[in-house]
Protein backbone atom coordinates (compact mmCIF):
# COMPACT_ATOMS: atom_id res chain seq x y z
CA UNK A 1 0.00 0.00 0.00
CA UNK A 2 0.91 3.48 -0.96
CA UNK A 3 1.13 6.51 0.82
CA UNK A 4 -1.66 8.12 -2.33
CA UNK A 5 -3.70 5.15 -1.22
CA UNK A 6 -3.33 5.85 2.38
CA UNK A 7 -5.63 9.28 1.72
CA UNK A 8 -7.92 7.61 -0.74
CA UNK A 9 -9.24 5.52 1.96
CA UNK A 10 -9.38 7.71 4.82
CA UNK A 11 -12.73 8.87 5.11
CA UNK A 12 -13.90 5.27 4.95
CA UNK A 13 -11.47 3.91 7.55
CA UNK A 14 -12.17 6.30 9.82
CA UNK A 15 -15.75 5.73 9.66
CA UNK A 16 -15.16 1.78 10.39
CA UNK A 17 -15.94 1.02 6.40
CA UNK A 18 -13.04 -0.72 5.52
CA UNK A 19 -12.75 -4.49 5.12
CA UNK A 20 -10.42 -6.29 7.93
CA UNK A 21 -7.89 -6.93 5.75
CA UNK A 22 -7.45 -3.58 3.94
CA UNK A 23 -7.48 -1.86 7.48
CA UNK A 24 -4.46 -4.06 8.51
CA UNK A 25 -2.99 -3.10 5.39
CA UNK A 26 -3.09 0.47 5.92
CA UNK A 27 -2.55 0.49 9.74
CA UNK A 28 0.47 -1.55 8.85
CA UNK A 29 2.13 1.35 6.31
CA UNK A 30 1.11 3.74 9.01
CA UNK A 31 3.52 1.56 11.27
CA UNK A 32 6.65 2.45 8.76
CA UNK A 33 5.26 5.85 7.35
CA UNK A 34 6.07 8.56 9.45
CA UNK A 35 4.74 10.96 6.80
CA UNK A 36 1.30 9.10 6.53
CA UNK A 37 1.08 9.52 10.39
CA UNK A 38 2.06 13.13 10.22
CA UNK A 39 -0.85 13.66 7.67
CA UNK A 40 -3.42 11.44 9.57
CA UNK A 41 -2.73 13.31 12.81
CA UNK A 42 -3.34 16.51 10.54
CA UNK A 43 -6.63 15.22 9.20
CA UNK A 44 -7.54 14.26 12.62
CA UNK A 45 -7.17 18.18 14.12
CA UNK A 46 -9.16 19.98 10.61
CA UNK A 47 -12.69 19.59 11.86
CA UNK A 48 -12.03 20.70 15.75
CA UNK A 49 -9.74 23.73 13.96
CA UNK A 50 -12.72 24.62 11.29
CA UNK A 51 -15.47 24.77 14.30
CA UNK A 52 -12.93 27.37 16.25
CA UNK A 53 -12.30 29.41 13.11
CA UNK A 54 -16.11 29.71 13.04
CA UNK A 55 -16.71 30.69 16.38
CA UNK A 56 -14.85 33.54 15.66
CA UNK A 57 -16.73 36.57 13.75
CA UNK A 58 -15.18 37.75 10.88
CA UNK A 59 -14.07 41.80 11.35
CA UNK A 60 -16.95 43.98 8.93
CA UNK A 61 -13.93 45.27 7.48
CA UNK A 62 -12.42 42.29 6.29
CA UNK A 63 -15.60 40.59 5.81
CA UNK A 64 -16.64 44.00 3.41
CA UNK A 65 -13.02 43.81 1.60
CA UNK A 66 -13.33 39.70 1.30
CA UNK A 67 -16.66 40.14 -0.65
CA UNK A 68 -15.11 43.38 -2.72
CA UNK A 69 -12.90 40.66 -3.81
CA UNK A 70 -15.02 37.92 -4.54
CA UNK A 71 -17.11 40.27 -6.66
CA UNK A 72 -14.77 41.27 -8.73
CA UNK A 73 -13.17 37.82 -8.99
CA UNK A 74 -16.07 36.74 -10.02
CA UNK A 75 -16.83 39.07 -12.81
CA UNK A 76 -13.61 39.15 -14.27
CA UNK A 77 -13.45 37.48 -17.38
CA UNK A 78 -11.16 34.31 -17.34
CA UNK A 79 -8.41 34.46 -19.35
Amino acid sequence: MNCERIVDLLVDYFDGELEEQTAHRLEGHLQDCPGCVKFIETYRQTGSICREALRVEMPAPVKSTLFQFLRTQLQSPTS
